[in-house]
């Protein structure tokens, strides 16, 4: 049981670690989106994009199971 334990844990892990990566590339390209937004003279904040992708992850998550609040 502790060696499965430990392969779970390792896996969470690994996971987690992909995560993270995801998260520093999203952070990157959103920053860079900022700077495109910049140039061109346009409003940082777009509610209505906002709310469209929310709308859309919680499409998402609910297809593949994720739990929300």
């Amino acid at each position: 049981m502790a060696v499965e334990l430990s392969d779970l844990r390792d896996q969470i892990d690994s996971v987690d670690k992909r995560i993270l990566e995801l998260l520093s590339e999203r952070l990157s390209l959103v920053e860079k989106v900022g700077e495109v937004k910049s140039e061109h003279g346009l409003p940082i904040y777009a509610p209505d994009r906002e709310a469209a992708m929310l709308a859309s992850r919680r499409q998402e998550a609910e297809k593949m199971g994720v739990p929300h609040s």
